[in-house]
C-alpha cells in the first residue's frame, strides 16, 4: 500500500506515519504483512529517504511495525478489537453556545468586588519584585515563609488572633482550607452545628465528608439563636460572628463568651469565617472570637477575596494550640498557592500597599452601602425590610409580596437586574420563610448606579398588579 501525499499542511513524514498507522488499526494490513522499504517507497513518492525513515521510526517506536534484520519491515502483531484501537480524529468541536435570553446590565452576586478601584500598578510591581526573587525548587517553603509572617503580624493587630507560624496554614481560597480541615477531622469528629441560614459550600463539603448537619436558626439582630445551641451537642459549631451571611448579623461579645464556655463543655472545635470582617462602617472591626477565647477551641478561617480580589483564590486558616489531632502527613495537601502568588502578596503587605487598599475600600464601600440604604429607605413603607447591619458587602432583603423568589428574580432580570436568592443558602426547606429574601450585592456596583438599580427593583416588584 502505497500513501497518497496531500497539500494538507501537514508535514510529509506525519502523512506517511498516519497512513499506515490508521490501516494497521482497521486491518488493511494485516500481521506480517510487508511494508516497502524506505528507499522505495520515497523513490515511488518523489521525496527524501529521510522523510520516509522518520516516519517507520515513529511507527517502530509505537509498536505498529517490526523490523527484521536483513528481512524488512512487517506489521506487528496487533489485536485492534479487544484494544479498542481507534485512528485519531480530530479534535472535537464544541457547539456555540446558545446566547443568554436576557443579560443583565448589573450584577448583584456575591463575591463581586469593586474592580475599578485594585491597586494594579503596585500590584504589577510586587509581581515584577517576585518575579526577580524566584524559587524553582519544590517545598519553597519549607524554611522562612515572608506571607505567614505578613499575615501573622496583620491578624494579630487588626483582628486580635493569636498565630504562630506553624499554626498558620495557606490554601487557595477558604473551601479548599475547609475540605483539608473536614479530612483531617472525619474520625475523630462526626456532627457539625451550622447556622441556618448560611452559605452552602461549607455545609455541602461536609456532608460530603459524612459529617451529620445540625442548622441552628439565625436572628436577625444577633446571629445563631443563643438558647437553641447551647441545648444542641456537637462536636463542630461553624459560625459567622463577625458578619453573617447572608443576613448580615453579628453575635455580641456576650453571646460569644457564652459559645464559647458552649465549645468548652461539648470539647467542641468552633471553625470562625471570618467573612467581610475587614468591611465595618458606623463602628470599630469587632475583635474575633478566636481572640476571645482561653480554652483553644477555636479554629479561625479567613480569606482575601472580599477585601482584595476572588480570583486571587488565596485563604489562610489558623488552628488552635495544642491541637489534638496529628496533621504533619496530610499538610502536603494545602501547598495549592502558588510561590509568585505568595511572594507578590507578602511584599504587597510588607510595603504598605495592603494596609492602604484596605483603608481606601472601606472609604469607597461604606459610600456605596450608605447610598444603598438610603435608597431603600426612599421606598413605600412595609415593601421591603431589609436589614441596618452596617457591615460587609451586602444587603438582606425580605419581599413583602405574594410573588415567589423565583418570580421576583425573573421580574428583576427583565429589568436588567440579576440579584442573589437566600433559598439555597437554607439547608431545612421546612424552614424557608413565608415571605422571600435575597440578597442586594452592592460591591461591585458603581456609586451613580445605585439609586436607579433600587428604582429598577421596586418597580420590578411592586409597580404590577399582581405583586
Amino acid at each position: 500500500m502505497i500513501p497518497a501525499i496531500n497539500d494538507t499542511g501537514k508535514l510529509l513524514y506525519e502523512q506517511i506515519y498516519e497512513f499506515y498507522r490508521d490501516a494497521i488499526i482497521r486491518q488493511k494490513l494485516k500481521f506480517n504483512e510487508r511494508l516497502p522499504s524506505h528507499r522505495t517507497l520515497a523513490k515511488e513518492l518523489g521525496i527524501g529517504n529521510n522523510t520516509v525513515i522518520r516516519a517507520y521510526e515513529q511507527l517502530i517506536h509505537e509498536g505498529y511495525i517490526k523490523n527484521e534484520s536483513r528481512k524488512g519491515l512487517f506489521v506487528a502483531k496487533l489485536d485492534a478489537h479487544d484494544w479498542q484501537l481507534q485512528p485519531v480524529k480530530k479534535p472535537p468541536v464544541s457547539p456555540a453556545k446558545r446566547p443568554a435570553a436576557t443579560k443583565p446590565d448589573f450584577k448583584l452576586f456575591d463575591h463581586l468586588v469593586d474592580e475599578k478601584n485594585f491597586p494594579l500598578k503596585h500590584w504589577r510591581k510586587c509581581t515584577n519584585w517576585a518575579l526577580d526573587h524566584m524559587s524553582f525548587q519544590y517545598e519553597e517553603h519549607a524554611g522562612k515563609d515572608p506571607l505567614k509572617e505578613q499575615l501573622q503580624q496583620y491578624l494579630f493587630y487588626s483582628r486580635g488572633v493569636s498565630a504562630t507560624v506553624d499554626r498558620l496554614i495557606i490554601g487557595s481560597g477558604t473551601t479548599a482550607l475547609l475540605f483539608w480541615l473536614a479530612f483531617v477531622l472525619r474520625k475523630t469528629h462526626k456532627e457539625i452545628v451550622f447556622e441556618e441560614p448560611c452559605y452552602h459550600r461549607p455545609r455541602h463539603l461536609f456532608s460530603e465528608f459524612g459529617y451529620r448537619i445540625t442548622p441552628v436558626r439565625v436572628n436577625d439582630e444577633d446571629g445563631i439563636d443563643l438558647q437553641k445551641l447551647l441545648k444542641r451537642r456537637a462536636d463542630l459549631l461553624y459560625l459567622t460572628p463577625s458578619h453573617q451571611y447572608p443576613m448580615g448579623s453579628a453575635v455580641p461579645v456576650g453571646n460569644r463568651i457564652q459559645i464559647l464556655n458552649w465549645a468548652k463543655k461539648n470539647k467542641a472545635f468552633i471553625i470562625e469565617d471570618d467573612f467581610d470582617c475587614e468591611f465595618r462602617y458606623k463602628t470599630r472591626l469587632m475583635p474575633s472570637l478566636q481572640g476571645l477565647d482561653k480554652y483553644n477551641r477555636v479554629i479561625y478561617v479567613g480569606s482575601f477575596s472580599s477585601s482584595l480580589m476572588p480570583s486571587l483564590r488565596v485563604a489562610y486558616l489558623v488552628l488552635p494550640e495544642d491541637f489534638p489531632i496529628d496533621f504533619k502527613d496530610s499538610i502536603h495537601l494545602t501547598n495549592t498557592v502558588p510561590y509568585i502568588t505568595r511572594r507578590t502578596l507578602a511584599y504587597f503587605m510588607e510595603r504598605g500597599y495592603w494596609e492602604r487598599h484596605l483603608k481606601k475600600m472601606r472609604k469607597i464601600y461604606q459610600e456605596k452601602y450608605n447610598v444603598s440604604i438610603a435608597a431603600l429607605k426612599k421606598l413605600p413603607e412595609n415593601c421591603i425590610h431589609f436589614n441596618n447591619a452596617p457591615s460587609g458587602l451586602n444587603i438582606f432583603l425580605r419581599i413583602n409580596s405574594r410573588l415567589s423568589e423565583q418570580e421576583l428574580i425573573r421580574r428583576a432580570l427583565d429589568r436588567g437586574v440579576s440579584i442573589t436568592p437566600v433559598s439555597g443558602f437554607y439547608h431545612n426547606r421546612s424552614n424557608l420563610p413565608r415571605q422571600p429574601e435575597l440578597l442586594f450585592e452592592f460591591g461591585n456596583l458603581p456609586l451613580s448606579e445605585i439609586g436607579n438599580v433600587v428604582e429598577k427593583l421596586y418597580d420590578a416588584w411592586f409597580q404590577s398588579s399582581d405583586h
